[in-house]
């Protein structure tokens, strides 16, 4: 680690790391707690991550005075030998030192797409250019251009973990399925083309508000106690009332979209669907949500087993591709 412009440059990243190799670099904690053995010994377990991905670190020695010295969501410089345990990589620290906001830039240690978020956000506002319905046009582009939104959009993970946990993927998630409803609409002439696109653009992104990421992924104050279907229909409510004679039936019917996309009132939706195109925007969602969070699982397991390890979320193991084994 160099020190440059008052930031220590981060130079190796946990991708690159391999086995029996000693390790100085640093990491931010996304989650640590302190455990005992069957002697009592405390030891420390720490997940610790950066931009490409998460590591699983031990503190044997001192582990409960070293605890106290650093916060969940804090980044610390580290050293350790990189061993192999149960098919997965654990680092053995042998020291750490927290490292203040002016040392580090907060980017190299949380996950990104692949894809340029300018580009995307392009697209997103190109897909709203298209909309025959001039109303759903007119208040998705407001929304889109607002400056605040805008900017929130175009960083904001579209989850803490379960599915694009990365910066930008709420806005990747809401291209997915946009790029979805296009493939499936010509099967489902009837269906609401204008509904279905605003309903892919903004059933989430109330998240810009309820998730907090400018360090470890979490929730803001107003998240936990409002949540992102709430704010996204409060959102979507005052733009509406800066358009003049805004159709109430299709006020409804946008809202609607947002408070039933989970699907179920067990899955924390105020609404079950009650219009087709909130049907199938339920259906896209759960599919292009799962089918990330299952991947990125098994991309995440440096192993080379045909099977996945237990998914807690999903309940089950997953059989590997051979192309995933080989990349």
């Amino acid at each position: 680690m160099e020190l440059e412009t008052g930031y220590i440059q981060k130079s190796l990243f946990i991708k690159d790391l391999k086995p029996k190799e000693i390790v100085r670099t640093s990491f931010l904690v996304k989650s640590k707690e302190v455990f005992y053995s069957k002697n009592g010994k405390a030891y420390l377990s720490i997940r610790l991550s950066d931009a490409t991905g998460d590591l699983e670190g031990r503190v044997w020695e001192n582990a409960e005075q070293l605890s106290a010295t650093f916060h969940e969501g804090a980044i610390v410089a580290v050293g350790g030998k990189l061993n192999v345990f149960q098919n997965r990589n654990q680092l053995v620290i042998d020291h750490l030192i927290p490292l203040s906001s002016e040392e580090a830039k907060v980017e190299d240690y949380l996950p990104k797409g692949t894809q340029d978020s300018e580009v995307l956000y392009g697209k997103l506002i190109g897909y709203f250019d298209s909309l025959s319905n001039p109303w759903i046009k007119e208040l998705g582009l407001k929304l889109l251009k607002d400056p605040e939104i805008s900017a929130r959009y175009k960083v904001c993970p579209a989850a803490k973990t379960i599915h694009h946990a990365f910066i930008g993927g709420l806005l990747t998630h809401s291209i997915q399925l946009c790029d979805l409803i296009e493939a499936v609409l010509p099967l489902y002439p009837e269906i609401d083309r204008s509904l279905m696109i605003f309903g892919a653009a903004f059933h989430d992104f109330g998240k810009i508000f309820e998730l907090n990421y400018q360090g470890k992924f979490g929730y803001t104050d107003e998240g936990r106690l409002v949540g992102h279907i709430a704010i996204g229909v409060v959102l979507i409510d005052r733009k509406i009332q800066e358009i003049l004679q805004f159709p109430k039936e299709l006020e409804y019917q946008l809202k609607h979209l947002i408070l039933s996309h989970h699907g179920k009132l067990e899955h924390g939706s105020p609404k079950r669907p009650h219009t087709i195109e909130a049907e199938l925007l339920h259906q896209l969602d759960h599919m292009d949500s799962r089918i990330n969070s299952i991947q990125t699982f098994m991309k995440a397991e440096n192993n080379n087993s045909r099977w996945s390890g237990y998914h807690k979320t999903y309940d089950q193991y997953y059989f590997k591709p051979m192309q995933m084994l080989l990349e």
